[in-house]
C-alpha cells in the first residue's frame, strides 16, 4: 500500500504515467485517446503535468484552455459521460496504487468536478452520474497551500476567467476552461 502522498512534479509525472498506460489501452478510452497513442506521449505529458502541478499545488505554469484543447477529440468521437466515468476510475486507481494522502485525495476530487464541467460544457447536457460524484466528493482536508516567491507572494494570480469546475470551491486552483 502505498505510504506517501504526492509532493512534487515528478509524482505527478510518475502519477500520468502509470494513468496513461491504463488508458492508452482501455476499452472505452482507447479511441478517444488515439491521437496520443499514435503522437506519443512525449509532447502530452509535459503539459498534463503543468496542468495538474497547476490543479493541485497551484503552480500556475498551465497556461491552456481546457475544454479548447479536447473540442478536436470530441469531434473526432464524441465524448460521453461513460467516457467520463472511465476515465474517473482510470485516474483514481492510478492514484490509489501510488500516492495515499491529502493531495491525493484532492486529485480525486478535482478530477470529478473537471470530468463534470467538461462533459457539461462538450456535449452542453448534465449528466446524472457525475452529477452524483461530484456530489460525493467533499473534500476533507484543506489544499496545500499555493508555492510562494521569495517575497512571499503567490506564484499564481486569481482570475474570474479561470475556474476549476462548475461547482463551487473557495479552495479551487486557477485553471481555464
Amino acid at each position: 500500500m502505498p505510504q506517501r502522498d504526492l509532493a512534487t512534479r515528478a509524482d505527478v509525472a510518475i502519477l500520468l504515467q502509470r494513468f496513461y498506460g491504463q488508458v492508452l489501452d482501455d476499452d472505452i478510452l482507447a479511441e478517444p485517446f488515439t491521437e496520443i497513442r499514435l503522437h506519443g506521449l512525449d509532447s502530452h505529458l509535459p503539459v498534463m503535468c503543468d496542468f495538474w502541478e497547476t490543479v493541485l499545488f497551484r503552480a500556475g505554469v498551465y497556461r491552456g484552455r481546457v475544454v479548447h484543447a479536447h473540442e478536436p477529440v470530441h469531434g473526432r468521437h464524441a465524448l460521453t459521460a461513460r467516457h467520463f466515468v472511465r476515465w474517473l476510475e482510470r485516474w483514481n486507481t492510478a492514484i490509489d496504487e501510488l500516492y495515499r494522502g491529502p493531495v491525493a485525495e484532492h486529485a480525486k476530487t478535482q478530477a470529478v468536478r473537471i470530468a463534470r464541467a467538461m462533459h457539461r460544457r462538450l456535449t452542453g447536457t448534465d449528466s446524472p452520474e457525475l452529477d452524483g460524484l461530484v456530489n460525493q466528493t467533499t473534500p476533507p482536508h484543506p489544499v496545500p497551500p499555493a508555492p510562494r516567491t521569495p517575497d512571499h507572494r503567490t506564484t499564481q494570480q486569481d482570475s474570474s476567467a479561470s475556474m476549476t469546475a462548475d461547482t463551487p470551491n473557495h479552495h479551487a486552483s486557477p485553471v481555464r476552461f
